[in-house]
């Protein structure tokens, strides 16, 4: 019976072993290593004395005990001080590893001298032999060193407990329950009469303890948890709550820029720490960890810094998660940003007063031009204001009525509207001037300043950046005179194939033809000419626009009323 729990300890022990250095090898130091080696030799060594017939192979089996046996109160002395979050001083490691070294010298000498042990024999138990001693003067050490490790490690355990800033307290508590389990198997072997080795089960007890806590403390591990990525970036805090707000840890930087998160303690709950007083920072964590907010990060300022908070939520298991927050100075960044914004909006302002100016200049040029092409016709003055005021008119109704073209395609119609007539510029003056009605011959050549204006606005605005103003005035100056009904000129094209804003200028340019006076004919009366107008809707004029067209007339009446003869 006894020789398979022994076999079992050490295959357990050689497990953890294994397990703890797969697993935890970037999170632990080499005194774990050496903890759970000295208690798989200590098993190893039951497991032979188990096999032993003779005092000889018995002594060789204790000794292998011992091997592990003298330095394994050390190790877990070492592991407790870590997993507290503790270190011991060099000085006391030092004594303590001489001390292992003498005792382990001193067990060794049995069969040599009685200092240690004066005899030793072998007895049967349940069909297995034990080793028996009998103690020498010097044994006391052993107990001693024991119960000195102990009485170390309590003393860690209970000053951590009461540390909760860098030490969950259930692993406090955890770390004494398998201590005192360990003790108690010592004083039951060395007190009772079983002849039972139960010291084995005790460092088997400290072991599975340690490998628990090792289990557990991962997640409270925050520079563990933080290492990788705080070597690949510049984040300069850290701190980490589990999935129900519970305080993991953090670093010392967090609590120098938020003094009131050093309030925090291991396993404590942020929302008891939240007040009216509290800072934005932990509120804004606890919208992260309520799944509240979802942006990745967010800048916070404090006085004259800035601090870009990071939250990234990790999935320990099925039910554990872990959310951890990364802190970066962002002050110089957010001074850099600031900077670049202001002068981008200073550069904007700056190209658009420039643009605008550049507009203005370009608008006067073609207006200019267009008032000289107009002197040239001595029949038609003032026509290209009063086109140009009608058009306007009109598209201010139209804006209202047609939802399909934004604001830009309308601006481009009322600047495109002095350019209907620029191919004028190419006519004769002899035909251009004359008083009276046209031959066949000269009407033929006063058409085609629709083609031959097209062509003269494509060349002068040819380099210019609006190319959505290009196409309009190009349009407008060669189908202004293109009927509904395809009897226009110069392209005799009909309906929708005329361009929208050509279709526009139509209608403004007839009508001013009709209300003004010219050489040839005297200007008609509102009534008249608006009459015209409606006759014409289907054959000259788009029908819908003929009828929008008309639902100006008040607008119009005035306009023409305001100008002088």
């Amino acid at each position: 019976m006894f020789d398979f729990i022994y076999t079992f300890s050490f295959i357990l022990s050689f497990c953890y072993l294994f397990v703890m250095i797969s697993l935890f090898r970037k999170r632990i130091t080499s005194f774990y290593v050496m903890l759970f080696a000295s208690i798989m030799i200590i098993n190893f060594g039951y497991m032979q004395m188990a096999d032993a017939d003779t005092l000889k192979m018995a002594i060789y089996a204790n000794q292998t005990v011992n091997l592990g046996y003298c330095f394994t109160p050390f190790f877990f002395l070492m592991c407790v001080a870590d997993l507290c979050g503790k270190k011991i001083d060099m000085r006391i490691q030092t004594i303590l590893i001489i001390y292992s070294g003498i005792l382990f010298f001193f067990v060794s000498t049995i069969g040599i001298t009685d200092l240690y042990y004066k005899s030793v024999y072998l007895v049967e138990n349940h069909g297995i032999y034990l080793l028996k001693k009998e103690h020498g003067p010097l044994h006391f050490i052993n107990p001693l060193y024991l119960f000195g490790t102990l009485i170390g490690g309590y003393f860690i355990v209970f000053q951590s407990f009461f540390n909760r800033r860098k030490v969950s307290y259930k692993n406090s508590l955890l770390l004494m329950v398998f201590m005192t389990l360990m003790v108690a198997c010592y004083l039951i072997e060395k007190l009772s009469s079983l002849n039972i080795p139960l010291i084995p089960f005790g460092f088997n007890l400290a072991e599975t303890g340690v490998f628990i806590l090792l289990t557990r403390i991962s997640m409270y591990d925050v520079a563990s948890i933080s290492s990788d990525v705080l070597i690949e970036t510049s984040i300069s805090g850290i701190i980490c709550f589990d999935g129900k707000g519970r305080f993991l840890g953090a670093d010392t930087d967090v609590f120098e820029w938020f003094p009131d998160a050093a309030g925090l303690k291991i396993d404590s709950n942020i929302e008891s720490y939240i007040s009216e007083n509290s800072s934005d920072f932990l509120c804004q964590i606890l919208k992260w960890i309520k799944g509240e907010e979802r942006r990745n990060s967010v800048i916070l300022q404090k006085k004259e810094q800035f601090f870009r908070i990071s939250h990234s939520e990790r999935k320990e298991t099925k039910f554990k998660r872990i959310h951890c927050f990364f802190i970066t100075d962002d002050t110089e960044q957010q001074k850099y940003t600031k900077l670049v914004e202001s002068y981008n909006e200073n550069l904007e302002k700056d190209v658009y007063n420039k643009t605008k100016k550049i507009h203005t200049i370009q608008n006067d040029i073609i207006i200019g031009m267009a008032s000289i092409v107009e002197n040239r016709d001595n029949s038609t003055g003032g026509h290209i204001q009063r086109t140009s005021d009608v058009v306007n008119i009109f598209v201010e109704h139209l804006k209202q009525e047609n939802e399909n073209y934004d604001h830009s395609f309308w601006q481009n119609i009322v600047k495109a509207a002095p350019l209907h007539d620029f191919g004028k510029i190419a006519v004769p003056d002899v035909i251009l001037n004359k008083p009276g009605k046209f031959t066949d011959e000269e009407y033929e050549v006063m058409k085609g300043h629709a083609g031959k204006g097209a062509v003269i606005v494509e060349q002068i605005l040819q380099n210019s950046d609006d190319a959505g103003f290009k196409q309009v005035a190009a349009n407008v100056a060669h189908f202004h005179h293109e009927k509904w009904n395809g009897e226009g000129y110069p392209e005799k094209i009909s309906g929708e194939d005329i361009p929208y804003e050509a279709r526009v200028m139509a209608l403004a340019d007839v009508f001013d033809a009709l209300v003004s006076k010219r050489v040839y004919k005297e200007k008609f009366s509102f009534e008249k000419a608006f009459g015209i107008i409606e006759e014409s809707s289907g054959t000259h004029f788009d029908p819908e626009l003929c009828s929008q067209f008309l639902k100006c007339r008040k607008e119009l009446e005035e306009l023409y009323s305001s100008y002088s003869d």
